[in-house]
C-alpha cells in the first residue's frame, strides 16, 4: 500500500494499523515530508502495523528525473485557485510510485491517509484487484467536475468512466504499473512533448486546468483493460461511510477523547473501534470514515457538500450533528 501523507494527524496511527488489520499488506510506504521522517519512524515502532516504509517525498522524483519537488510546482499558474501545488504533487507521488518505490508490487493499492476503514470491502473480486465507490455523485462542485472530465478526454482521448451513483473518486484506488506507464506516455504525447511525465502533468494543468488521478486511471483502465477493472457498487459500501472535518478538536474526536479518557494521538485503531461500536452498534457500522482536516471543509458553499458530508451525524455543517 502506498499511502502519500503531508502531514501526520492525530488519526495517523488508527488508520494505519486499520489498514494492517484488515488487509495484512507486505508493507506500508509512506510519503511525506522529509523533516517529519525521524518522527514517524520512532512513532511507529509503538503501533501494530505492518512493516513501514518512510520516505521524504521532496526528493522521490530527482534521482530517476532531476526535478525537485519546487521544479514541478513551477509551471502551475494558481492565483485563485481553491488548490496549492502540493495538491497536485501528491497525485503525482501516487500514479507514480512504481517509478521510485523498490519493491513495490505490480499492482498496488493507493490509499488516502484520512480514510478509515470501519466495515470495509474486500480487496479483490475474483481474483482482480477491486477498490469500492464511496463518494456520491450527486455532490461537489459540477464546475471542477467538469474540468476534470474535460482533461480526460483531452490529454487521454477516452471519455470519462461513469455509474449510476458513484463517482470515481474513492479516496483510494488499484494502480498496475503497467497501465499506468500506458497512460502517462499517453499524456506527453498529446502535450507533444519531451519533458519527463511529472513534468508533463503539471504542464497539463496550465492556468485553469485540474485533474483527477483517480477518475483519470480508472477511466484508462476501462479504456485499456477492462478485464482488471473490477469495483464495488456505491450501495454495497457508499451508502455507509461518511466523511467530516476532524482536526483532532472537532465533534468526533472530542466525544471518543470524553468517552475514552485518551488523547485522540493515543488511541489504538482497537480502542476507536470499539468506541463506533458503542456509537453506531455492530451491525450498523460505517464502512469507513473520512476525516477531513482542513478548515477549507467548513467554508464550502451548501450547494458542493457530498452527501457524505451532509447525512454524517459528525458534520459540523448538518441538522444531524451530536
Amino acid at each position: 500500500m502506498v499511502l502519500p501523507l503531508y502531514q501526520t494527524g492525530w488519526n495517523t496511527r488508527a488508520v494505519l494499523e486499520g489498514l494492517t488489520f484488515w488487509y495484512r499488506p507486505r508493507r506500508l510506504f509512506l510519503l511525506t515530508p522529509g523533516e517529519q521522517v525521524a518522527a514517524i519512524e520512532k512513532k511507529a515502532g509503538q503501533w501494530s502495523t505492518s512493516p513501514i516504509v518512510c520516505l521524504a517525498e521532496e526528493s522521490l522524483f530527482e534521482p530517476r528525473y532531476g526535478l525537485s519537488k519546487g521544479d514541478l510546482a513551477e509551471p502551475l499558474r494558481l492565483a485563485g485557485s481553491l488548490y496549492t501545488p502540493g495538491w497536485f504533487f501528491q497525485q503525482l507521488l501516487k500514479m507514480g510510485a512504481g517509478t521510485f518505490l523498490e519493491d513495490l508490487s505490480e499492482d498496488y493499492l493507493v490509499w488516502d491517509a484520512d480514510l478509515l476503514p470501519v466495515a470495509p470491502w474486500p480487496l479483490f473480486v475474483e481474483g482482480v484487484p477491486a477498490f469500492a465507490l464511496l463518494q456520491h455523485r450527486s455532490g461537489g462542485n459540477p464546475a471542477i467536475v467538469a474540468k476534470w472530465a474535460e482533461w480526460i478526454r483531452q490529454f487521454l482521448s477516452i471519455a470519462p468512466i461513469e455509474e449510476p451513483e458513484g463517482t470515481f473518486v474513492p479516496h483510494h484506488l488499484w494502480f498496475h504499473q503497467d497501465q499506468v506507464a500506458g497512460l502517462l506516455e499517453k499524456v506527453c504525447q498529446a502535450l507533444g512533448t519531451t519533458d519527463p511525465w511529472p513534468l508533463a502533468m503539471m504542464k497539463s494543468v496550465g492556468g485553469e486546468g485540474t485533474f483527477s488521478e483517480f477518475w483519470a486511471y480508472s477511466s484508462w483502465l476501462q479504456a485499456q483493460a477492462p478485464d482488471r477493472l473490477a469495483y464495488h457498487p456505491y450501495s454495497s459500501y457508499g451508502s455507509t461511510t461518511e466523511r467530516f472535518f476532524e482536526d483532532g478538536t472537532a465533534l468526533f474526536a472530542s466525544k471518543l477523547a470524553r468517552t475514552t479518557g485518551k488523547n485522540p494521538a493515543d488511541i489504538s485503531y482497537f480502542d476507536l473501534l470499539a468506541f463506533l461500536r458503542g456509537e453506531y452498534g455492530e451491525d450498523a457500522l460505517p464502512s469507513s470514515l473520512s476525516f477531513e482536516t482542513s478548515s477549507r471543509h467548513l467554508q464550502k458553499a451548501a450547494a458542493t457538500l457530498h452527501l457524505e458530508e451532509t447525512r454524517s451525524r459528525w458534520s459540523m455543517r448538518s441538522e444531524s450533528s451530536v
